[in-house]
Order: C-alpha cells, then structure tokens, then sequence
C-alpha cells in the first residue's frame, strides 16, 4: 500500500488515497481549463460546508427522534 510506511488502517489510507487522487484530478482539471485554483477550493468549500450542514441536520434529526421514541 502507498501509506504503508505512515502505519495507518487499510480504511484509511484508502479514504486518504482517495481524496489525494481527487484532489490532483481536480488540479489537473484546473490547469486544463484555465480555472484559478481559488475559485476550484471557493467550490470545494462551498461542497464541504454543504456536507456538514447535510450531517448536521440528520444528527440532529436522530438526536430528537431517539429522545421522543421513549
């Protein structure tokens, strides 16, 4: 494995590896369609506070579920 010598779970050095490979394709991407590298990580951001937001509101959402089942 490629993260082998960091020690780390096979999980996740495998979710690690995934998001370095996203991370050069998009790059990659950036370069060949003359899109600034600010604007590329304005929309990453943008997805990953959308993420959260997402996790938020479904933890949020079992939170009061599971204290109004009993």
């Amino acid at each position: 494995m490629i993260f082998s010598f960091l020690k780390l779970r096979k999980k996740t050095a495998a979710a690690l590896s995934g998001i370095l490979i996203g991370a050069g394709s998009l790059w990659g991407l950036s370069l060949w369609q003359d899109i600034p590298l600010i604007a590329l990580a304005r929309e990453l951001g943008a997805f990953v506070l959308l993420l959260l937001a997402i996790l938020a509101v479904a933890a949020l959402l079992g939170f009061l579920l599971s204290k109004f089942r009993r």
